[in-house]
């Protein structure tokens, strides 16, 4: 098979394997419906990519898998000069002495001294693997038509879509260089708004006449062109919608993803469901950008208004292809408002890191799966390989031979260790030429050329530490791999090291010690055993044999010995107080820069906290060890481990460099939690433990740490700035809710505290948990100015009328509140909607004294649409004790607003039985009583009034 026929064949399997994979992601974001678009959108990118990388898995697979038929000469060439080739025998005649070979397909080895040209023979090896890889196809296509004209669409159709995105390219470059800088006002105006989002492009804001929809062009010199049309059409709201939308494009840096998306789709477009997931990505990249403008704005009706208008005007136009804009087709906006303006989706614009690895763990599997599968469909267009292969199969010899076994060379002194592939005995010459004749007599057996120097052992990864020494007793045993290269350790008892750390000095009775590194011929053992009496027996091996330990064996021990005490603990204690003595705490230090291991790292900076004391520079070098360690839990138990007397204004910042290093959201709550309880007194530790809670992902984690800084919360502005800057960055509205709940608990009485955590309440989305709050800071209300505001700001923010109604009325109950305090009550209660809730506030608002705020108390209650409410209100009014006549007449002349002649009549009635003795209500429910339309109401009332008051 030619190496267009593979191609062909891996890019037609590409197709459903492709499809398989967008199917199985598919499934998977159906599966999780809550994962906001920048999750999904990350989804389908890692799923694009994969698609890319499966017409590569057959190739690369069968390359670096064991076993792969890589036997050709010109591959062995570039490896080493000599290569043991393993070659299948058909039914084998003659016995092996090999224990390891399988008797159903014995494999022998022919040494190959002297192998042939690269160039002579690399096609032929590159046909035997393709080859391989294609074995069992399901459809086998002969037709060199077919694979020619799927070459030439494949060609012509990437060479048209890579045309199609050159002249985008120039396309966007003439419109930026015919477009014109917006108003100074704007370009100000789109300053601030990238520093305040944190957008660190250099953004133009350009004006032209020669596009109907917005769009940002990007790439090293970003910038947003408005059209004229829209330019002067739009309010200036509505606008910085439009901007903002498009600086959400340029922040996620959506230009370059657009790009990699159109240039896979040009490399791969007889893939079709590349541009399946190329239409799914833009309409998540779409409202990815909707939910970052929707959270920095906190409008989502206002954005959405704002982006329909702006489609409309556009008249539905489609931005360049290599541009990115804020509308697309209706039914694509339809769908991003009615996402908008869900309540219950995932708004805030990050990624959701446990789905998204889910995602990529699925992709791993499937391509790894996909890889291995049979391919269904190939292009051969001859049999020759396969006919020349099955003629290459030598005759089997008539009589048994003998193989003789290669002596295994010792390593050369001094020489670093190197992995051998293993000698597997000669069992039988084999003929290597195909035209050479099966009657001919074998040919001799070449020596074996001498081995060229190899290349050192890669790094082995790190031995983990020692996970519990109980009674000085070590019981590990434990094997890392590099590649092919391993390392054992096996510790049975108490062990003691050398002074240099380059053998073993003792052992408990019994106890047993051993270092292998290596492969099981090519390795290097150092066992040491102990006795019933102490007494130690050490053995030393390369290989299956056993050797002296020589100068050799000591420079491979001495090299290998140290760097395993220190990444697997072994001893910590012992030989951190050993090198104390030795060397100080700096050389701790810089014994601890040589482990690779994270938890042997943990433990000997646990050691060195706990056996020393630390001067600042030494704990500055400690704080960076610590940083550098990647494991989250064993950096994190590290800081927990710091004693509160190292957070000095001198050494603060290198720990709480450590602990921002943290990525675990778990972990590095643990920390600053821990921090908390150490140096709590310090405002510059409220301040730094704020700024790292800021960070944290999780919002159950951040908001776990700021209630453990509730406690301590100093209300001065600097700690009051940055501990609500992390409140407000929490998304959940439970967890902000927890937050202040905790914080008007422990500080409410300072009103500078309250105010600061009702203006926080004021930003929490749910009504419910926003209510809670401020029933909860109604114990700790006062009449003062500041406080008064940011209450009834946030009371006013509250859409669900009966959480707000709750608010007030919890309020109303509030014991010593004044007569301002009330008028805003009545002001916010006129807000309300429902003529239920509002009634139910007026109604409770009438047991305090209303007089002084007559004028807000009978505007809310002229404000209720429903005649039974309204009414409800002003009898609940008259009928309390010492009200005042002219609170009375105040009602009455309320009541004249009530359209139903009954409810009315009610209220008239039960003013005519208190107060129509005065006078002045006498004449002003005579006045009244003439809005009455029903004759039996008017009769009823006037017959109250006179019997009550005496005729006129």
């Amino acid at each position: 098979m030619t190496h267009v026929n593979f191609a062909m064949t891996t890019l037609l399997n590409g197709i459903w394997q492709g499809t398989l994979l967008a199917a199985a992601m598919w499934l998977l974001v159906k599966l999780l419906p809550r994962l906001n678009p920048t999750t999904r959108f990350t989804v389908l990118w890692v799923t694009l990519l994969a698609v890319v990388a499966l017409p590569l898995g057959p190739l690369t697979t069968r390359m670096f898998l064991p076993g792969a038929p890589t036997d050709s000469p010109a591959i062995a060439a570039t490896n080493t000069p000599t290569t043991l080739a393993p070659v299948k025998v058909q039914e084998p005649k003659f016995g092996l002495q090999n224990k390891a070979a399988s008797p159903e397909s014995p494999r022998v080895s022919i040494p190959r001294s002297q192998p042939e040209p690269v160039s002579e023979q690399a096609p032929a090896a590159a046909s035997r693997l393709v080859t391989a890889a294609v074995e069992h196809p399901l459809i086998r296509i002969r037709s060199g038509r077919i694979l020619g004209a799927l070459e030439i669409m494949w060609a012509l159709l990437s060479f048209a879509m890579l045309a199609r995105l050159g002249s985008g390219f120039r396309e966007l470059r003439r419109l930026k260089a015919d477009a014109i800088p917006a108003a100074a006002e704007w370009q100000l105006r789109l300053k601030s708004l990238s520093e305040i989002n944190g957008v660190r492009r250099q953004v133009q804001l350009l004006v032209s006449s020669r596009i109907a929809t917005p769009m940002s062009l990007g790439f090293l010199k970003p910038a947003i062109l408005i059209p004229r049309a829209l330019f002067d059409s739009l309010s200036d709201s509505e606008l910085e919608h439009v901007v903002l939308h498009e600086l959400a494009h340029l922040r996620r840096r959506d230009d370059w993803t657009n790009l990699g998306q159109k240039l896979i789709e040009a490399i791969l477009p007889i893939q079709p469901v590349v541009y399946w997931i190329g239409h799914r990505m833009s309409i998540e990249r779409e409202m990815a950008c909707d939910d970052w403008v929707v959270t920095t704005t906190g409008t989502a009706k206002r954005y959405a208004a704002s982006l329909t208008k702006v489609a409309e005007l556009s008249q539905w136009q489609h931005a360049g292809v290599l541009a990115v804009s804020a509308t697309g087709n209706r039914s694509q906006l339809f769908s991003r408002v009615h996402h908008m303006l869900n309540p219950t989706r995932k708004a805030a614009p990050k990624l959701a890191l446990g789905p998204l690895a889910a995602a990529i763990a699925a992709v791993g599997t499937l391509i790894y799966v996909g890889a291995r599968a049979p391919q269904l469909i190939v292009f051969a267009q001859n049999t020759t390989y396969e006919t020349s292969q099955q003629e290459m199969v030598p005759p089997s010899p008539p009589h048994p031979l003998q193989a003789p076994r290669a002596p295994i060379a010792a390593p050369a002194p001094g020489a670093p260790l190197a992995l051998r592939a293993p000698l597997t005995p000669i069992a039988a010459p084999i003929l290597t030429a195909a035209a050479q004749s099966p009657a001919s007599p074998p040919a001799p057996l070449a020596p074996l050329a001498p081995s060229a120097p190899r290349d050192p052992m890669a790094p082995l990864a790190p031995l983990a530490p020692v996970s519990a020494q109980q009674g000085g007793e070590t019981h590990m045993d434990m094997t890392t791999r590099n590649g092919w290269a391993s390392l054992s350790l096996k510790v049975d008892g108490a062990i003691e090291f050398t002074d240099d750390d380059r053998d073993v000095k003792s052992l408990s009775p019994g106890g047993h010690f051993r270092l292998e590194e290596g492969t099981w011929l090519s390795g290097r053992a150092y066992d040491v055993k102990a006795d019933s009496a102490g007494k130690l027996t050490k053995t030393y091996s390369v290989g299956w044999s056993a050797k002296p330990l020589d100068s050799e064996g000591r420079a491979w021990l001495g090299r290998l010995l140290p760097q395993v005490i220190r990444d697997s603990g072994i001893g910590a204690g012992s030989r951190v107080a050993r090198i104390l003595r030795q060397g100080g705490p700096q050389a701790v230090i810089t014994e601890i820069g040589l482990i690779h291991s994270d938890g042997s790292k943990r433990i000997y900076l646990e050691e060195l906290f706990s056996q020393a004391t630390l001067n600042p520079e030494q704990l500055k070098d400690a704080a960076r060890l610590i940083r550098g360690i990647s494991s989250d839990g064993d950096k994190a138990q590290v800081l927990v481990t710091l004693d509160g007397k190292y957070f000095t204004g001198e050494l603060r910042p290198y720990l709480f460099e450590a602990a921002k290093s943290i990525s675990s959201d778990g972990d590095k709550r643990k920390v600053l939690s821990d921090i908390v309880k150490k140096d709590a007194g310090s405002a510059e530790t409220l301040v730094s433990v704020a700024r790292a809670a800021k960070h944290i992902s999780s919002d159950g984690d951040k908001a776990e740490v700021l209630i453990e800084m509730a406690d301590s919360y100093r209300g001065n502005d600097g700690v009051a700035m940055t501990y609500f800057e992390a409140v407000n960055s929490i998304s959940s509205d439970g967890d902000h809710a927890r937050v202040l709940s905790k914080l008007v608990a422990a500080h409410g009485d300072d009103r500078d505290t309250l105010a600061w955590a009702l203006r926080s309440a004021e930003k929490i989305s749910s009504d419910g948990d926003k209510a809670r709050v401020l029933k909860e800071a109604v114990s700790r209300y006062s009449d003062d100015e500041l406080v008064r505001k940011a209450f009834f700001d946030a009371a006013n923010s509250i859409s669900s009328d009966g959480d707000h109604q709750q608010v007030l009325v919890a309020l109303v109950h509030r014991q010593g509140i004044d007569a301002t305090t009330l008028g805003a009550i009545a002001k916010s209660a006129q807000r309300i909607s429902s003529d239920g809730d509002k009634a139910r506030v007026l109604v409770e608002l009438t047991g305090a004294d209303v007089e002084p705020v007559r004028d807000d108390f009978f505007a809310a209650a002229d404000s209720i649409h429903s005649d039974g409410d309204h009414s409800h209100v002003l009898t609940a009014l008259l009928d309390k004790p010492g009200t005042s006549t002219a609170m009375a007449i105040a009602a009455i002349q309320s009541a004249t607003r009530i359209s139903s002649d009954g409810d009315m009549g009610r209220v008239l009635l039960d003013a005519a039985d208190r107060y129509s003795k005065d006078p002045v209500v006498d004449a002003a429910l005579r006045k009244a009583v003439e809005n009455l339309h029903s004759d039996g109401v008017y009769r009823s009332v006037m017959s109250e009034i006179t019997r009550r008051g005496g005729s006129s």
